[in-house]
């Protein structure tokens, strides 16, 4: 679809959001990102603490000692890094994986809304790769099948409309005139 505003030939560059509900999405990758911090940092706890077990066991000498703890801190350099990188890939892959989530959620919503004004929605199908896709799919069917009865009462409308008109005369004018907007909406 091209921009009307936009000279010929020049597409219309599209950019994704990945906040589409950023208090959603923040909250549950915040949720997973904790979840995975603590899990990381009590696993890296107990081997710490069962390798200085392992060093007390084994009655490392003095001399060498120093150069197991040069080791030991070493080694919760690489824990800390290993969790911050954890950390880092958990969030950006539940924003990721939130966005799946959160933007049929917000197309539905604007579906809803439209419906509420009284207008009938052209639904487009969610994005590959979108979740919710069954539950979308029975919400399009339902919005088919509102379209379909609004066409079918529109009609039916519009004939009784003309009905009313032809043999109710001045009187009845009023009520076909009514009946004729109100199938004008509907078809609308």
């Amino acid at each position: 679809m091209e921009d009307a505003s936009k000279p010929a030939g020049e597409s219309r560059v599209r950019r994704r959001t990945f906040l589409i509900d950023s208090k959603f999405q923040l909250k549950y990758t915040l949720i997973i990102v904790l979840v995975g911090v603590l899990v990381s940092a009590l696993l890296g706890y107990f081997i710490f603490k069962l390798n200085l077990e392992n060093r007390e066991l084994l009655g490392i000498e003095a001399e060498m000692m120093a150069h197991v703890e040069q080791i030991d801190s070493k080694s919760m350099y690489y824990l800390f890094g290993f969790v911050g990188v954890m950390a880092m890939f958990l969030f950006f892959w539940g924003i990721f994986i939130t966005h799946r989530v959160a933007g049929p959620i917000y197309i539905i919503t604007r579906y809803l809304g439209e419906i509420r004004d009284g207008k009938t929605p052209d639904v487009r199908p969610l994005r590959k790769g979108d979740e919710l896709q069954p539950f979308f799919d029975v919400f399009s069917g339902m919005l088919d099948s509102i379209k379909q009865r609004n066409e079918q009462e529109a009609k039916l409308l519009m004939k009784l409309a003309s009905e009313v008109k032809d043999k109710g005369g001045d009187p009845l004018a009023d009520a076909a005139k009514a009946l004729a907007e109100l199938s004008a909406n509907k078809q609308s």
